[in-house]
């Protein structure tokens, strides 16, 4: 090979090099001025009205969106749907076991407390225990997800479930609650005045 042609060689895979990989985490990420802002989205407390039936747990999903990350409760159906607060709470409060006061490692700088009440994960009738969620209690965060960084079970306790959702940052999000399921989207773009 002549010299010129291995200098072109050479300077092709240098600035081959200096391109960036459009298939890297961070070059596939959607930029927040390019997403809508979500519909009633808030960092404030969410609290459903009081007065509901205990839910029974079944599963919990995480779904990755370009602007919407997503938590997706699902429990056994019920008329009432299920009972809820969401809101943001310091580590020392999120990262603590419901009745046992014990600390759970939860991936995260900021934590979406989510509180569904009453709830249970199994169904009791006298000796007889049905298991209804039999899923992980830590969930990390998928591979694409840039807001979510685990979601972590602390509590089964006294008819209350309890969930942390670790993020990198305080985003704003909405929750919608059906017969069946509680759904909270985190959005990619901050609140504005």
């Amino acid at each position: 090979m002549t010299r010129s042609a291995l200098a072109v060689v050479l300077l092709v895979l240098l600035l081959a090099g200096c391109g960036g990989d459009s298939n890297s985490s961070e070059g596939s990420q959607t930029p927040t001025t390019a997403c809508e802002p979500l519909s009633g989205a808030t960092l404030g407390k969410k609290l459903s009205p009081p007065h509901r039936e205990t839910m029974f747990l079944t599963d919990v999903e995480v779904d990755i969106e370009d602007c919407v990350e997503r938590i997706t409760f699902k429990f056994k159906e019920s008329e009432s749907g299920p009972g809820y607060d969401f809101s943001y709470q310091p580590p020392e409060v999120a990262k603590i076991q419901d009745g046992s006061g014990d600390p759970v490692a939860i991936a995260g700088a900021d934590f979406l407390v989510v509180r569904m009440f009453p709830a249970m994960t199994a169904e009791i009738d006298g000796e007889d225990v049905n298991q209804t969620y039999t899923g992980p209690r830590n969930i990390p965060a998928p591979v694409e997800a840039r807001m979510i960084r685990e979601v972590a079970q602390t509590g089964d306790f006294e008819a209350q479930v309890t969930w942390a959702i670790g993020l990198d940052n305080p985003h704003p999000f909405t929750v919608t609650a059906s017969n069946d399921e509680l759904v909270v989207e985190i959005s990619a773009v901050p609140v504005t005045s």
